[in-house]
């Protein structure tokens, strides 16, 4: 299976989508559009709009980045494998947002370090790397908004990295869950031990053992696949330092 980073960008843009992407863009990343410059608009009419299924493979470590999105629908998650198979989600990309990964790739002409996958559906606007590194050089508006950007990631990257170094697993369990259900409203959450396993960098075994945990505080409910919540307050305890 070949990966979105090294394929090649062949479709031209449509005819009059210059408005049209102006208006997605300035939809997803407030502020942006309307800040640009003249170079930076005549980029991103070079842009091309892509659409890609979920489960696509944006990139994969040791890729060149060839390509350059801007996301308008969907979720991309960007992880890491150890060497002993297993994985830790290093952030995800939503509407709005860049791939620092992707930025530093292509700024330091390095070869991306992690992989990348598209966990739903995706939309968005792509553009060669040489074509944005062009335009980074050309535009003062577009420098300034990968620098921010880069700037928010890192803080982001800092905040894992102390998260993995000195929080213990079973709050920082209790924190993604917490989020999950945050954004479920409440809803059970379909998720497999395995699946939260490689979001913390853990073994499916060591998940298990904390959720039953939690289980037996009356903090959630275990079904096959699907966890649902008993308590917020009961679960939010567990997202206390002690």
């Amino acid at each position: 299976m070949r990966s979105i980073a090294t394929d090649t960008l062949t479709d031209k843009p449509e005819p009059g989508g210059f408005s049209e992407k102006l208006q997605e863009l300035d939809k997803c990343y407030a502020g942006f559009v309307s800040g640009c410059d003249a170079p930076a608009l005549e980029l991103l009419e070079q842009t091309d709009h892509v659409q890609l299924p979920a489960g696509t493979v944006m990139f994969r470590e040791s890729d060149p980045c060839q390509n350059f999105l801007w996301l308008l629908e969907g979720c991309v998650r960007v992880y890491k494998h150890s060497s002993d198979g297993r994985e830790v989600s290093l952030y995800r990309v939503e509407p709005g947002e860049l791939c620092v990964l992707s930025l530093n790739a292509l700024l330091g002409g390095r070869p991306y370090p992690a992989e990348a996958l598209a966990e739903t559906d995706v939309t968005g606007l792509m553009i060669s790397g040489k074509r944005l590194l062009a335009g980074i050089d050309e535009s003062i508006s577009l420098r300034r908004h990968v620098m921010k950007m880069l700037s928010d990631r890192l803080y982001e990257t800092m905040s894992l990295i102390s998260d993995i170094a000195f929080h213990r697993l079973d709050l920082r369990l209790a924190c993604l869950l917490g989020q999950r259900f945050e954004r479920s409203g409440g809803e059970p959450l379909s998720v497999t031990h395995a699946q939260l396993a490689r979001e913390l960098g853990t073994t499916r075994e060591v998940i298990s053992r904390i959720l039953k945990e939690f289980e037996h505080q009356e903090c959630v409910k275990l079904a096959r696949g699907r966890i649902y919540l008993v308590s917020r307050q009961g679960l939010n305890w567990f997202t206390q330092e002690s």
